[in-house]
C-alpha cells in the first residue's frame, strides 16, 4: 500500500494486484481507494453488490480506459484493455466490464515515489498492432489532489479512446438524499422534477438547477447523462459535490472538454464520470489533467 499526505489530506494508493486493485475494469496504475481530509471526513467507498450485475470492484478514484476491441478478434485471441493487460477472448461479443476473464497477461506497471507525488508509468505490450504507454503522476499540495496522463500511441494502428474516473464518492458515508448536491454550472438548468434514468424510465434524482440532488434514498442504481452539445463549450470543466449534513465537499476541475458526462447513483455513492474522448495516430500522445479539492465548513 502506497501512502501520501499533505498537511490536510491522506490518500492510499493500493499496488497493482494488491486488493482492491484487482478489477478486470479498472487502470491499476494510481487506483486511489481512500482520500481522508483533515484526519476526520473519508470521501471514498466501494461499487457494491446490489447491482443488476456483478460489482466490476471499483472504488474511491478509479479510472477506464475504454476501447472497444474485442468484437473485433476470434476467440481464444488475445485483445488489449489498457490500464490492465491482454485479455484472452472467452465468447462471442463485446467486452464485459464486469466479468472476470480468467486468462490475464499484465502490463508491467513501475513507479516512482516521493514525499508529496508518485508516478506511475505502464508500459506497452503490443497486440493485434495496437500498443498505448500511460505515464500518470498523482500529488497532494494542502487540500488539492491532482491526477496528469500522458497516453502515447506507440502501435501501429489509429486509437479511438474514451477515459473517465469513476468517482466512487460517498462523504464521511452518508446515504444518497437530498443532502447530496451536485453542481454543475456549465451544463443546461435541468429544473427542479424528477429526471428520468438514461433507461427512460423515473429515478432517483431530480434537477436542481444547474445540477442536481435526490428525491429520495434508493438502494436500485439511478443514473443520468448529458451529452456534449448541452454543455458550455469552456475549459476546464468544473462540478462541485457537497453534502449539507456531513458539512464537507468535494469540488474537481476536469481540464478537457468532456465528450460525455454520465452520473450514476445508488446507496451511499454519488458517481459523476466525467469522460475524455480522444483519438490517437501512431506515435501521436494526449495528456491531460484532473485536480479534486476536498473541504468542509465545520467551525467556519
Amino acid at each position: 500500500m502506497i501512502t501520501l499526505c499533505s498537511d490536510r489530506l491522506r490518500i492510499e494508493l493500493p499496488e497493482p494486484g494488491e486488493a482492491p486493485n484487482t478489477s478486470t475494469r479498472f487502470d491499476r496504475a494510481g487506483f486511489i481507494s481512500e482520500v481522508v481530509l483533515d484526519g476526520m471526513v473519508r470521501f471514498c467507498a466501494s461499487e457494491p453488490q446490489n447491482l443488476p450485475h456483478p460489482s466490476s470492484s471499483g472504488r474511491g478514484l478509479c479510472n477506464e480506459y475504454r476501447f472497444n476491441i474485442c468484437e473485433d478478434v476470434k476467440i481464444g485471441e488475445y485483445f488489449p484493455k489498457f490500464g490492465i493487460g491482454l485479455f484472452r477472448k472467452e465468447e462471442e461479443g463485446p467486452y464485459i466490464f464486469h466479468k472476470k476473464y480468467k486468462d490475464i497477461i499484465p502490463f508491467e506497471i513501475s513507479l516512482e515515489q516521493h514525499a508529496d507525488r508518485v508516478i506511475f508509468v505502464t508500459e506497452p505490450m503490443p497486440c493485434q498492432k495496437y500498443a498505448l504507454r500511460t505515464t500518470k503522476t498523482i500529488s497532494l499540495a494542502g487540500n488539492s489532489l491532482t491526477m496528469t496522463v500522458k497516453a502515447e500511441n506507440v502501435g501501429d494502428k489509429e486509437m479511438a479512446l474514451e477515459e473517465f474516473c469513476h468517482n466512487f464518492i460517498s462523504i464521511d458515508g452518508m446515504a444518497i438524499g437530498s443532502d447530496y448536491q451536485l453542481e454543475l454550472p456549465q451544463c443546461p438548468d435541468l429544473g427542479y422534477e424528477r429526471l428520468n434514468n438514461r433507461s427512460g424510465r423515473p429515478g432517483s434524482m431530480r434537477g436542481n438547477g444547474k445540477g442536481i440532488t435526490f428525491c429520495e434514498f434508493s438502494a436500485i442504481d439511478t443514473d443520468y447523462s448529458i451529452e456534449p452539445n448541452d454543455m458550455e463549450d469552456t475549459v476546464p470543466f468544473t462540478w462541485k459535490m457537497i453534502h449539507k449534513g456531513a458539512r464537507a465537499f468535494v469540488e474537481c476541475e476536469d481540464r478537457f472538454k468532456p465528450s460525455k458526462i454520465a452520473i450514476w447513483a445508488v446507496d451511499h455513492m454519488l458517481c459523476p464520470e466525467i469522460i475524455h474522448g480522444f483519438h490517437l495516430m501512431p506515435y501521436e500522445s494526449n495528456e491531460w489533467t484532473r485536480v479534486w479539492k476536498f473541504d468542509t465548513w465545520i467551525n467556519k
